[in-house]
């Protein structure tokens, strides 16, 4: 069957009014409109739905159960146009984050203000390696991937909201910890002591990496705590 959601309002309408003039008036449209749109539905499901006794309009066994299903689907249909609106305003839905590993001490700080204003948002969050991070956006699996270099080869959206700072980390007894400025030439007269010291790096220069545009803003903020599913590789 070839059949058209206006059709199946026009069919409703009649159904409920069993009257085609009512129904053209409710849909207002002329009554010989709604009576070619319905011998078009008649036609398409090759038996009639209804039969006319002089003035009056009654179902058919056939209409009975085209009433009973349209009756389904428009409700399905009207529940579906519910959830695409609040998709839209962001009401509901599920976010996927896949993170590398050294973004798990921060990344659930920033989760919080999305959580704060998307609250009905289901969030998952997955702490992986960088060879599953790329694996999920090859098959497309998550929706926002923060990590430290994103491929160059993938076509991807990319937003960089993070430096990437170098500390260097020193025992109390090192010549330089009480400098707060060292120059290179520092590190130089200082060669054999640069062993006592090791160069970590806090957080790495995170991407957001195929972000929808209110998952990329909302990483731009810190706040609070959030109740996420959090899966490590």
């Amino acid at each position: 069957m070839n059949i058209t959601f206006r059709q199946l309002q026009i069919f409703e309408a009649v159904a409920q009014h069993l009257s085609y003039t009512r129904a053209s008036e409710a849909l207002h449209l002329t009554q010989p409109a709604v009576s070619m749109q319905i011998k078009q539905l008649e036609q398409s499901v090759g038996l009639p739905l209804f039969e006319q006794l002089g003035k009056k309009v009654f179902h058919t066994e056939a209409g009975h159960e085209f009433n009973r299903y349209a009756k389904v689907i428009t409700t399905q249909l009207d529940e579906l146009e519910q959830v695409v609106n609040e998709m839209k305003g962001l009401q509901r839905g599920r976010l996927t984050i896949a993170v590398a590993s050294t973004a798990n001490y921060f990344a659930p700080r920033l989760l919080a203000t999305f959580h704060q204003q998307h609250g009905e948002i289901t969030v998952s969050l997955d702490v992986t390696n960088r060879e599953q991070l790329l694996k999920s956006l090859v098959e497309n699996r998550a929706d926002l991937v923060i990590m430290g270099q994103p491929p160059a080869e993938m076509d991807l959206v990319v937003e960089r909201f993070m430096d990437n700072p170098l500390v260097v980390i020193a025992p109390p007894s090192h010549p330089l910890v009480s400098r707060r400025k060292i120059p290179p030439r520092a590190y130089e007269n200082h060669a054999g002591a640069l062993c006592g010291l090791a160069a970590l790096p806090v957080p790495m220069p995170a991407a957001v990496i195929k972000a929808t545009p209110f998952a990329a803003d909302s990483f731009q903020n810190q706040a609070g705590r959030l109740n996420l599913s959090l899966r490590h590789a």
